[in-house]
């Protein structure tokens, strides 16, 4: 199954992705499979994103949202943009080393929410899909929210909460789970303890862990990651099923840098 099937997506949806575990390759998966189904696509964040290498988007937009408002029109020759207010300190053109999307050691910042549902409303009858990363992880496999996270907009249509299946058999610990003491707590789990199924499924389903900060209307979509697009991890299905019952709308497996990701889907 297609990547936009298995997660329910579609063209003109905004999309938030929260969570640990591949979140920015998710993103750039997703902007490539919309543009094929005739969309646009807008990638940008709430928090702070690696900037793209050249060739990753078409155009990269650093400023006011305002400001990028004229490429809306029907003419403007790109497919896909991304978009941020500001950079970070100093440029830094180094390749950031084994990143799912090609990125720079530049860091963007975002816009608050409200902006990004401006910007929404501004595509409002256009094929033009908004993709948000909205939340941090510091490139590990789990995370917990902490206060002020995640930042998703109030107008997402779909929001896809991502844990890593390559945590399981790790120890709970910063090397692993981006604040780690915050994920004991939640899961009711020692610190140190070794990560399991029934802890993914605890993180991903408790209010104020996966499930913190989504929208009402917002389609819930749990999305299981791994670095072996072979086949699915052995808990996949059993994680799938608890999280299906507990509330997602949709659950999936994916290894987002496989040429062909989706694994097992429901």
């Amino acid at each position: 199954m297609d990547l936009l099937t298995a997660l329910a997506i579609h063209p003109g949806d905004c999309v938030a992705v929260v969570g640990a575990g591949g979140k920015t390759t998710l993103c750039w998966r997703l902007s490539q499979a919309l543009v094929t189904r005739g969309a646009r696509v807008i990638f940008t964040t709430t928090t702070k994103i690696w900037q793209p290498a050249a060739g990753a988007f078409d155009l990269i937009h650093i400023g006011p949202i305002a400001d990028f408002a004229p490429a809306l029109g029907a003419s403007a020759a790109w497919h896909t943009a991304c978009l941020a207010s500001a950079t970070e300190g100093a440029p830094d053109p180094t390749p950031v080393g084994d990143a799912g999307m090609p990125t720079l050691q530049t860091k963007l910042i975002g816009f608050a929410p409200d902006a990004i549902c401006e910007l929404k409303a501004a595509t409002q009858g256009m094929p033009v899909s908004v993709l948000v990363e909205a939340d941090g992880a510091r490139n590990l496999r789990i995370k917990a929210p902490g206060d002020g996270e995640p930042v998703i907009p109030a107008c997402a249509d779909v929001v896809c909460v991502l844990a890593n299946l390559d945590a399981i058999g790790q120890p709970l610990d910063a090397r692993v789970a981006h604040r780690a003491e915050r994920l004991a707590q939640l899961t009711q789990t020692p610190a140190g303890s070794i990560i399991t199924p029934s802890l993914i499924i605890a993180l991903l389903t408790h209010p104020a862990g996966g499930l913190k900060g989504i929208p009402p209307g917002a389609s819930r979509v749990a999305v299981l990651t791994q670095r072996d697009g072979r086949a699915p991890h052995p808990a996949a299905p059993q994680i799938m099923a608890a999280l299906h019952a507990r509330g997602f709308a949709r659950t999936a497996t994916i290894a987002p840098r496989a040429p062909q990701p989706v694994l097992l889907c429901g």
